[in-house]
């Protein structure tokens, strides 16, 4: 039978934001002992308890979560902040077109750049959190006939950039000629993805 432990760890919190999306996501994703959380302004502390082979695993895990929320949350000197995106759709409970997301923020003229797993951007989180449902809301809008990842991630860029709905952008997408049915009605690219976009966003 595993030696039953517990293990206490403290953590500073600025606001209490960061406290509830950092409580909360150890509780859905630490799930190998019991969690104790206490919050005060200022600081969370958390008691660890259950086998004591887990209580490290658990307190690093604790530890990556808060380095990854406050990179989220608050900006570096430069104003950059980071986004894990190995974390981020854990955190969001859904998939990221990473493609689209980051096309769409340097049309936007935002600072963008990808090191890795990282996401290094001028965005704040809850822009950033607001674009990300604006795009899955916009994929999810796609009909049958847009058949390809390619042309779902130009039209949902062309829609976001031109800040019109799915439909116009369909429309516009075939006035420009970047577009052409199949025999099934289904709709592909006939040009590369940048310059169908540069084609309609120009």
């Amino acid at each position: 039978m595993a030696r039953q432990a517990a293990k206490e760890v403290v953590l500073k919190i600025d606001t209490t934001k960061e406290a509830i999306l950092f409580l909360d996501t150890i509780q859905k994703q630490i799930k190998i002992v019991d969690i104790i959380a206490d919050y005060y302004p200022g600081k969370v502390t958390i008691r660890f308890e259950g086998a004591k082979e887990n209580l490290k695993d658990a307190a690093e895990l604790s530890r990556t979560i808060y380095q990854n929320i406050r990179g989220m949350l608050y900006a570096d000197p430069q104003g950059l902040y980071y986004y894990n995106l190995g974390f981020l759709p854990k955190l969001l409970g859904k998939a990221i077109p990473v493609k689209t997301l980051v096309q769409v923020l340097q049309l936007k003229a935002y600072k963008v750049d990808r090191s890795e797993e990282l996401l290094i951007t001028n965005v704040t989180f809850d822009e950033l959190t607001t674009l990300i449902k604006a795009i899955d809301e916009l994929m999810k809008e796609m009909p049958y006939e847009i058949s390809t990842k390619n042309l779902r991630h130009v039209l949902a860029t062309i829609a976001l950039i031109k800040n019109e709905s799915l439909p116009k952008t369909i429309s516009r997408a075939k006035k420009a000629k970047i577009v052409e049915e199949d025999e099934f009605a289904r709709m592909k690219l006939v040009l590369e993805p940048e310059q169908a976009l540069e084609k309609c966003l120009k």
